[in-house]
């Protein structure tokens, strides 16, 4: 089991362990999740924040 947890902005993510297990598909809709084989843990992330205020600003 990794010890890192791995960030993404997306709200779903997979792990397969590099084939060490099934694929799965893991939901970050409430915020973190846990792949329940390897226990390898994610957590959503947003954008930049100087991206977001750019956006906002225009």
């Amino acid at each position: 089991m990794s010890s890192v947890v791995i960030k993404s902005t997306e709200e779903i993510v997979s792990c397969s362990d590099n084939g060490q297990h099934p694929l799965i598909y893991i939901s970050l809709k409430p915020g973190n999740g846990q792949c329940q084989y390897c226990g390898q843990k994610f957590i959503r992330t947003t954008t930049n924040t100087s991206e977001n205020n750019e956006k906002i600003a225009a």
